[in-house]
């Protein structure tokens, strides 16, 4: 049961951090704005973080189909 709330944490962390990574897209692109580099690489790493620990702790499959 720990491994599936964790997972579920991880891809909700994934979610907020994705869905922050997107909002800064237009600071690409807009005159005079330059987003933190520092933000968008940690907002990245964060989401590889997460996405490592969604994979590592979901939970194992169950039932008659099982590989």
């Amino acid at each position: 049961m720990q491994k599936t709330w964790l997972c579920v944490i991880s891809i909700l962390g994934m979610a907020v951090c994705s869905a922050a990574l997107v909002m800064l897209v237009p600071s690409f692109f807009g005159p005079g704005e330059q987003p933190s580099a520092w933000l968008v690489g940690t907002l990245a790493v964060l989401i590889l973080v997460l996405a490592a620990g969604a994979r590592y702790w979901r939970p194992s499959p169950s039932g008659p189909h099982d590989i």
